[in-house]
């Protein structure tokens, strides 16, 4: 993230950590209180999917954290070296075995900046075709297509919870896409 019109961090110390995640203790110019705690990941991907036929593709996937099944858009972390366009057909081939005809970036955005501090780069990709069964079989993901009608009616009636996915969407909407 780039700091630039913030604060000066002072110090930064891992507290806790897993593969996936750690949990920092920063503290920041001017700060007499005690340090704030913020979850710290990589940077990650979404995709808004769209068939030649218009239907977006989302996967359905169990989500630890809620205990439950996710509707959710494809998405994942960027790897280590690894470019945001390339880990984008990474992810949508590995959750869904689908490949875009082209890319369009629209932009990087921080999910929950209060607390994490780390990026989403939202993609849209045009002329999805199933190409292969989902390459990674750990990933059990199963794939949903939605028109945006379904879409809009999954969102409506809480069927569709993830608030990243729905701001990438209306994004796209925003930006004349869908």
């Amino acid at each position: 993230m780039d700091n630039k019109d913030g604060k000066k961090m002072t110090s930064c110390q891992k507290v806790f950590e897993t593969k996936w995640f750690s949990i920092e203790a920063v503290s920041y110019e001017d700060s007499k209180e005690e340090p704030y705690y913020r979850l710290s990941c990589g940077d990650a991907v979404v995709i808004i999917a769209v068939t030649p036929d218009k239907k977006i593709i989302l996967v359905r996937q169990f989500r630890p954290a809620i205990g439950n099944y996710s509707l959710e858009l494809p998405a994942g972390y960027i790897d280590e070296k690894e470019s945001p366009e390339e880990a984008v057909k990474r992810e949508l081939m590995e959750e869904t075995g689908f490949a875009c005809d082209s890319f369009t970036s629209l932009g990087s955005y921080e999910i929950s900046p209060s607390r994490i501090n780390n990026a989403n780069h939202i993609f849209l990709g045009k002329g999805a075709k199933r190409i292969s069964v989902s390459s990674d079989q750990k990933e059990k993901c199963a794939v949903v297509l939605a028109t945006k009608d379904e879409l809009n009616k999954l969102i409506t009636e809480g069927k569709l919870v993830a608030i990243g996915v729905i701001g990438a969407y209306f994004l796209a909407q925003l930006k004349g896409f869908l």
